[in-house]
């Protein structure tokens, strides 16, 4: 004989039990899925920091290269700022000679002159 096995839990409950066992699977399996999605995605971004790194350290070398050619300019500026300044000293000097060079012939004109006429006014 066959006894029946009557369940403590009603039909109704017994059946919002396995609904919500239900619902609890999906939400473990979603979260598994989400884990595993954040996992990949932790990993991929890991796996940029080398490169990254590469990046940055070429990055850094072009900086001290320019920073370098950046006071090599700055050396080659003032040198020419100096030799601007020296030009200009030059044509300077240049414009003075050449106006004390015509004034010491205009001079030496006129002295000659004047002894010129010294000499018609001693001879004569």
């Amino acid at each position: 004989m066959k006894l029946a096995m009557t369940s403590m839990i009603d039909p109704p409950w017994k059946q919002l039990v396995e609904d919500k066992h239900l619902l609890l699977v999906e939400a473990i399996k979603d979260l598994e899925h989400r884990r595993e999605h954040s996992l990949s995605t932790q990993k991929e971004e890991l796996s940029i920091i080398p490169k990254l790194q590469g990046q940055i350290a070429q990055l850094t070398t072009e900086v001290i290269s320019l920073k370098e050619e950046i006071a090599s300019l700055k050396l080659d500026k003032i040198a020419l700022e100096e030799k601007i300044a020296s030009d200009e000293r030059v044509c300077t000097l240049e414009k003075e000679r050449d106006y004390y060079r015509k004034e010491s012939m205009r001079l030496n004109a006129a002295v000659e002159s004047m002894m010129k006429k010294l000499d018609k006014k001693l001879r004569g």
